[in-house]
């Protein structure tokens, strides 16, 4: 609804702008007032954000710069909710199984808004080969980053916005969840074993965010701000161990601006510099799923698709297997989904997708709140199979537990995974 306003707005301001051009000083004396007080509202309109965007407190104005470092040189109309006087010890959506996911034909799913993307100026890579060897806990491979197995587990909020594509160092993240932001997703991107230096877009964080990622330990947060609710529900969730946070306030000078995208959209800041701030205090990370070979059993395959379609809310991907790299490779807005700087595709060992519930968050209802707690149908490929089954996590301090038609606990082969959380059921084909 908002680029349809703008596209309107845009339109009568370029129509008013002629007309002006054609009249008389004295019919231009008569009509000034009018005319900027058009203008101004024209301006309001045109600047209005995104649709994943509801009221928050993000942080204070950051300068603008270019983005010069990747990972070189690193081995509809509702009130909004008022902060609570006392938030609860563990916000969670539900702790009992969730209703059966929706058929995609009944689920109108908004049109791709591939037009809205950046542009990609780079080719197309295969994905970047993963470093070989044992045994990361969120991906059962070796480690090429300068920490090592002693390092943080530090969790991004990523945008997904269409604004934001292609993104920095996505690729790298040894896990990516998916869920559901209004009417767009975004990403939690967990790094624990790859080097990467400048990561994001970063956008603001959600009630549904603690409650995914506590059973990592105890992992740093980086998010850009959020509404009243949100910010002391953070700190509560510090206060109690969850997590560490990391805004701008934590780390001067580790975030920025860059200059090549608008605000929101452009919020960027180093991994490095968030570690070096707080990185002490934060733990490494919990194996969230089994791994063959990592004392877990035999898969019951359901069988060995090629493609399999996502909608998490309007956001459309899919992922298709390529043989070469042995990864299911991610697609958006009709063309492969690359990292901004490097040109390599997104590519995942593991694809999990998770049906599940988008109950109002208490922070504002016009936010949705992806249930992470209970369980629902899941739908796994790891490698070149796909196993259906049903996933369960008993509260929040719980890793996720897969388990196939037969009732065997799934295990994923070893590498980068992806877990979308949705209340639509994923195409496989």
């Amino acid at each position: 609804m908002i680029d349809r306003l703008r596209s309107t707005v845009g339109d009568t301001m370029g129509r008013l702008w002629a007309a002006v051009r054609s009249m008389s000083p004295r019919q231009l004396a008569f009509l000034a007032p009018i005319v900027v007080v058009a203008a101004v509202a024209g301006v309001l309109v045109l600047r209005t954000g995104d649709d994943s965007t509801v009221s928050t407190n993000d942080e204070t104005p950051i300068a603008r710069r270019r983005i010069v470092s990747t990972s070189k040189g690193v081995s509809g109309t509702s009130k909004k909710a008022s902060a609570p006087s006392s938030v609860p010890e563990e916000v969670t959506s539900t702790t009992q199984a969730v209703a059966p996911v929706t058929d995609v034909e009944e689920v109108p799913i908004g049109t791709d808004s591939g037009d809205k993307a950046g542009p990609q100026l780079l080719p197309v890579l295969p994905p970047e080969p993963w470093p070989q060897g044992c045994c990361a806990p969120l991906t059962n491979l070796g480690f090429d980053s300068p920490e090592g197995a002693a390092g943080p587990a530090v969790a991004v909020k990523v945008s997904n916005a269409p604004e934001v594509d292609p993104h920095t160092n996505l690729h790298r993240a040894d896990l990516i969840y998916e869920l559901r932001a209004e009417d767009v997703s975004r990403f939690i991107a967990v790094y624990h074993s790859r080097a990467a230096d400048v990561i994001g877009p970063i956008r603001s964080g959600r009630t549904a965010d603690p409650p995914i990622i506590k059973s990592l330990g105890r992992p740093m947060l980086v998010f850009s701000g959020g509404n009243d609710y949100v910010m002391a529900m953070m700190e509560a969730r510090e206060t109690d161990g969850t997590l560490v946070r990391m805004l701008n306030r934590n780390a001067v000078g580790s975030f920025f601006r860059s200059d090549d995208r608008q605000q929101p959209h452009n919020f960027y800041g180093h991994r490095p510099g968030w570690i070096a701030a707080r990185g002490a205090e934060a733990l490494p990370p919990r194996r969230q799923t089994d791994f063959v070979g990592a004392g877990a059993g035999v898969n019951t395959v359901s069988g060995q698709p090629v493609k399999v379609s996502v909608d998490i809310g309007q956001s459309h991907s899919w992922w298709q297997w390529d043989d070469t790299s042995q990864m299911w490779l991610r697609f958006q807005h009709g063309r492969p989904h690359i990292d901004k700087d490097t040109g390599y595709q997104i590519g995942r060992t593991s694809v999990v997708i998770l049906g599940t519930g988008y109950p109002p968050s208490p922070a504002d209802d016009r936010s949705p709140e992806a249930a992470s707690t209970g369980g629902g149908e899941a739908w796994v490929m790891t490698g070149r199979d796909y196993i259906h089954g049903t996933w369960s996590r008993a509260n929040p301090d719980d890793t996720w537990h897969l388990t196939d038609d037969a009732g065997n606990p799934i295990a994923l082969k070893s590498g980068p995974v992806y877990i979308g959380l949705t209340d639509v059921k994923p195409v496989i084909e």
